[in-house]
């Protein structure tokens, strides 16, 4: 799948436009709740090999929140990965080219689930 789909879908069944919140980086992007404006996803760009071991590449890649009871039997999937860049006991990452938009949504789904009831904190 490729991130113009991912986007599409967050649009349609979510009702959330991607975030690009770091400046003079327009291809990193954050997928916020409307409601609390927590991260459940964040679109970057990573060389698959900093991810896969292999491959000197740049690829998409999806970081989504993640239930650390279902981290490692979601690792056993094609395209899911340890997280890159995040928490690697409550976040999983997500080749975007190796995996359908199928296979993506429950994780979508699961990863936003587990931040629309928490709270913004305070600074």
């Amino acid at each position: 799948m490729t991130r113009e789909q991912l986007f599409d879908y967050v649009k349609e069944d979510f009702g959330i436009e991607p975030d690009f919140p770091f400046d003079k980086d327009f291809k990193t992007a954050i997928l916020r709740h409307k409601g609390n404006k927590k991260w459940f996803g964040a679109v970057l760009l990573v060389e698959k090999n900093k991810i896969t071991g292999n491959e000197s590449r740049i690829v998409d890649v999806l970081d989504l929140k993640c239930d650390p009871m279902l981290r490692q039997p979601l690792l056993q999937n094609k395209g899911v990965y340890v997280a890159y860049h995040m928490n690697k006991v409550h976040w999983i990452s997500v080749i975007l080219e190796e995996v359908s938009l199928d296979e993506v949504v429950p994780l979508v789904e699961m990863s936003y689930d587990l931040i629309k009831n928490k709270t913004k904190s305070k600074k």
